[in-house]
């Protein structure tokens, strides 16, 4: 019972980060900005909150610590957002480029700065990660009660903002004239809407929520080795938004399928018929990427985005 309720507790941890962080994709693409630096918004969103985890004060309330940190996540991940707007919104350069470098440059950045933090000036993997005890029990209780049975309560923050989410992208201008910068931008500026600005939104917004996934993610263990960035979770996320074909509902379940392989790979040391196989480990680290090369294989013909994703709008040209 203990098992399968802490099996199902990572699930839902799982599905909740990979949501948030696909429906913050959601409002980048949307507006015409393709959202590949997620996994670059997560890792220096979780490396804000774990700094902060690192130096704030015992002394200091619990309740005051826990705002300051979610505060610090959010701000880091939309500023590291805004590099993308900058490069692909105000100087058109290539967006795929852009956020494959800033995926890359997150991790080094992560590195450097827990090293420098922690004062460790080894270079092997494994020393640059941060240990934050306090909050991970300040973060997860006692489900029921229950020892061994830990549920994080930013899921409660998570789960309402899918609803919100939804309500804020078909039943509000602002979600209307988003989509309008995705689909026909010059259309779009001929009404009055300035594009350029409804995209930067967008891309912060995605920023902002990718810092809140990162998180939630780092709170689930003790420590996080920085140096695995956001652990592909951003990745995911991103196949997660591609497979459930832009829209908040059909992205809620397809995380679910993802999330599922994922769990299987933390918890398949408890399940006795897993463990008595002698599979190697690294064949279940690796499960839910190669899933989710499958579905999107056998997927991404259906599967059609705003018809201005990833093109620089240029007014001048209109």
């Amino acid at each position: 019972m203990i098992i399968a309720l802490s099996t199902f507790s990572y699930l839902l941890a799982f599905v909740c980060v990979l949501t948030i962080v696909a429906l913050g994709g959601m409002f980048s693409e949307k507006s015409g900005t393709i959202a590949l630096s997620l996994e670059g918004c997560m890792t220096i969103g979780a490396l804000c909150a774990g700094i902060a985890m690192e130096v704030l004060p015992v002394s200091l309330p619990d309740g005051l610590s826990v705002l300051i940190v979610l505060l610090v996540a959010l701000a880091g991940g939309g500023a590291y957002a805004l590099l993308l707007a900058v490069a692909s919104i105000t100087f058109k350069a290539n967006q795929t480029l852009a956020g494959t470098a800033l995926n890359i440059l997150s991790t080094g950045v992560a590195v450097v700065l827990v090293k420098l933090i922690t004062k460790t000036e080894a270079l092997p993997v494994g020393m640059s990660r941060l240990n934050f005890t306090r909050f991970y029990e300040i973060f997860n209780v006692n489900l029921f009660g229950m020892q061994g049975v830990r549920f994080n309560w930013l899921i409660l923050i998570v789960l309402p903002l899918i609803p919100i989410v939804y309500f804020a992208l078909y039943k509000t201008q602002y979600g209307l004239r988003l989509s309008s910068c995705g689909e026909n931008p010059s259309c779009a500026d001929s009404l009055g809407i300035n594009v350029q600005k409804t995209r930067y939104v967008g891309v912060l917004l995605s920023g902002i929520f990718a810092g809140l996934g990162g998180l939630l993610l780092i709170t689930l263990n003790a420590e996080w080795e920085f140096a695995n960035g956001a652990n592909g979770f951003g990745f995911l996320a991103l196949a997660v938004l591609i497979f459930g074909q832009w829209k908040p509902l059909y992205i809620f379940l397809g995380a679910f399928i993802f999330s599922a392989f994922k769990t299987l790979s933390v918890s398949y040391p408890s399940i006795d018929f897993l463990a008595n196989l002698g599979i190697s480990s690294y064949f279940y680290l690796a499960l839910p990427y190669v899933v989710c090369l499958v579905v999107l294989i056998f997927t991404s013909k259906k599967n059609v985005g705003p018809k201005a994703l990833g093109t620089a709008y240029d007014k001048g040209k209109r």
